[in-house]
């Protein structure tokens, strides 16, 4: 798996440094001093091969490979590599860095003694369940199984999308698709470890499907977020995170809810700078602290439960 994962990464950076090696300027102007560097060195090296060659002093040594260090800054080799490289690998490794931080919460594995006695569990709609590892899993009682640890990861990515849109038009499309490239490299990646998926035009057929789910779930959640109503948003998370289950728990929904609202008001407060170089510190919500908000009664619950018994009951007929 180790030639899969350096595949990933490679394919991530390459498709990083595009934006890079287009705007890159030209190096025309640096070939003739590096030819001229180029021939005089040949030249040198020549005459010394026709002369015996003196003890090397070390002092000397030092000096002359200090003064060939100025001529090649001098002659514009250092020029020749395409400016923003260095950015583009390092805004590569940190979006990397800040997706595994949205796959982490329901993380599953799926043992391979299991697969291969074909004893794996599956649901009653045929998907293959594992082992969680993820704390979402257990909180709001999710099936440790592809379609619950993608879901989770798409709500986590949605949040980060939210905050990235910030940036200016060209920089929010290039950092939001290098860093939903992740997510879709990672999903072929479970599908072949923990599915045991080799095929890939099957897999690919698959990712045409997430993708859909991906752009659905981005326009469900905007609708949420932008009417501000809390039922608009929630009936968004029951239809994709909790597949529109009739016995879904009212309690896990509502915290959802609130946790969502509340870590976007986190990130609005954030430096884009600090979403992006301290990824652990941006969902430092837990979950089960929504799940004690929902269960405390509101200020005018309260103030019924506080009336008279008469008064209480007219209130509630």
């Amino acid at each position: 798996m180790a030639c899969q994962s350096c595949r990933q990464h490679a394919r991530l950076l390459a498709r990083s440094l595009r934006p890079a090696v287009s705007s890159a300027p030209s190096h025309r102007p640096a070939a003739a001093p590096t030819r001229r560097l180029l021939s005089h060195a040949s030249s040198q090296k020549q005459q010394q091969q026709q002369q015996t060659v003196p003890p090397v002093d070390p002092a000397e040594s030092a000096a002359l490979s200090k003064q060939l260090s100025q001529q090649l800054a001098s002659s514009g080799i250092t020029g020749v590599l395409p400016r923003g490289i260095t950015g583009q690998y390092l805004l590569t490794h940190q979006l990397d860095t800040l997706y595994k931080v949205c796959s982490a919460p329901a993380a599953y594995t799926i043992s391979e003694d299991l697969r291969k006695a074909e004893e794996v569990p599956k649901t009653v709609d045929g998907e293959e369940l594992g082992v969680a590892q993820g704390p979402w899993l257990e909180i709001f009682n999710l099936a440790p199984s592809f379609s619950s640890w993608s879901h989770v990861t798409m709500l986590h990515m949605y949040l980060i999308v939210a905050r990235i849109r910030c940036l200016d038009r060209d920089a929010a499309r290039s950092t939001q698709a290098q860093f939903v490239d992740n997510f879709f490299f990672d999903c072929e990646r479970v599908m072949h470890v923990n599915h045991g998926m080799t095929s890939s035009a099957l897999r690919q057929r698959y990712l045409k499907d997430i993708f859909m789910q991906w752009r659905g779930l981005i326009a469900a959640y905007d609708e949420g977020i932008a009417k501000a109503d809390d039922r608009v948003l929630a009936a968004a998370v029951w239809r994709n995170l909790f597949k529109a289950r009739e016995d879904v728990d009212f309690r896990h929904l509502a915290a959802v809810v609130a946790w969502m609202r509340a870590t976007l008001r986190d990130m609005e407060a954030c430096p884009i700078e600090d979403v992006l170089s301290r990824p652990q510190t941006l969902f430092r919500r837990d979950p089960r602290a929504m799940l004690a908000l929902v269960d405390e009664p509101s200020r005018g619950l309260k103030e019924l439960y506080a009336a008279q018994p008469g008064e209480a009951a007219t209130a509630q007929a």
